[in-house]
């Protein structure tokens, strides 16, 4: 009997154990301990990850991640629509830190549903101000923006398109799975301005 019950309790432990490992890259708040971190600390915690250009971060830039293949995120340090960021990753990489993350609703917010109307979704995460862009911004149309803990929030609630683009719904919903960033724009800009110093540079 005495032995039965300190397997149960190894195997609790082990499943416990697991559990916190995985907590990081899961679903939940776990991954926001990667804030902060400057590129050359996460290459080093994650020598799998890779620089990763993310175009569902926002409507009118490319977002430059670095992050692990099939992660649920990936952390974001810049949000661009030209020049040489690899030159600037590379020579900055012990400046540049983790601003944000590009993910998607259900992963920045695992609470909620499938599919939430607008009111419910602000109303579960405790936000009352949001904009939602419409056909008078040809960029962002079906997107919405928001302030969360003192980040901004983008969320795409769009459809994807066959060709690979985004159909305009004009529906008051969000998705779990809709596109979606999170970012601290005060590191932001500090990294933008860091990597302009170089970007540009012919």
């Amino acid at each position: 009997m005495v032995k039965r019950i300190g397997a149960v309790l190894v195997a609790v432990v082990l499943l416990l154990a697991g559990c916190a490992r995985g907590e990081k890259r899961a679903a939940g708040t776990g991954f926001f301990e990667d804030m902060g971190k400057t590129l050359a600390e996460l290459k080093s915690e994650y020598p799998e990850g890779e620089v990763i250009v993310r175009l569902d971060g926002a409507p009118d830039s490319a977002a430059v991640c670095f992050g692990e293949a099939g992660t649920e995120y990936a952390c974001c340090f810049l949000k661009t629509q030209s020049g040489d960021f690899e030159r600037a990753l590379s020579e900055y990489e012990d400046r540049l830190k983790c601003a944000g993350f590009v993910a998607t609703a259900g992963v920045l917010f695992p609470d909620m549903e499938e599919d939430m109307s607008f009111q419910d979704f602000f109303s579960l995460i405790g936000v009352e101000d949001y904009t939602y862009f419409g056909e008078d911004t040809v960029t962002a149309e079906g997107w919405l923006k928001f302030t969360y803990h003192d980040m901004e929030v983008m969320v795409n609630t769009n459809e994807a398109a066959a060709d690979g683009g985004w159909t305009v719904t004009g529906t008051e919903t969000v998705k779990r799975g809709a596109p979606a960033s999170m970012v601290d724009l005060e590191l932001l800009n500090a990294n933008q301005d860091l990597a302009d110093t170089v970007m540009f540079d012919e």
